[in-house]
């Protein structure tokens, strides 16, 4: 199913950075699978990004430009690598809130869903101090939205 995928993340300055994509996504009772291209640079350079979604943990794999492999979920620790251009580097993501909802109908097309997810975690590169961000995610079914 096509459906809009709106994504809002805080960064360390504070900055808000809003995206709105198309994607692919696969329901698995209430996990979904969203398969989408990025240009997370603004460069033109293409990542393909695969997001998994559940009331329990996000996921976000990305490859191409950056390779991560990110989890979040309530009172999780994840350590993994963040692959950039410049070298790999190791990184910790440490959730401090997790929050899913899902509304409407996944069958119905004119009452139509809406998943939501908001995540704020902290952010640790090797040994750096730890650095607060937060992610937002909205998905809605492709037609549902006339904004897009």
């Amino acid at each position: 199913m096509k459906v809009n995928l709106e994504i809002e993340s805080m960064d360390i300055s504070g900055e808000v950075i809003k995206t709105k994509n198309f994607a692919i996504m696969d329901i698995r009772d209430f996990d979904f699978r969203l398969t989408f291209v990025e240009d997370l640079s603004g460069e033109g350079i293409k990542t393909r990004s695969t997001m998994f979604v559940s009331p329990e943990e996000l996921r976000i794999i990305r490859k191409g430009e950056l390779n991560t492999d990110f989890i979040y979920g309530k009172n999780m620790v994840h350590n993994t690598s963040y692959i950039t251009p410049y070298g790999a580097f190791p990184v910790t993501v440490t959730t401090l809130s997790y929050k899913y909802e899902f509304e409407g109908d996944l069958e119905d097309e004119e009452i139509g869903f809406a998943i939501n997810v908001e995540t704020s975690y902290t952010l640790q590169v090797g040994e750096d101090e730890p650095m607060k961000m937060s992610i937002r995610i909205c998905i809605t079914k492709a037609e549902n939205v006339a904004s897009m």
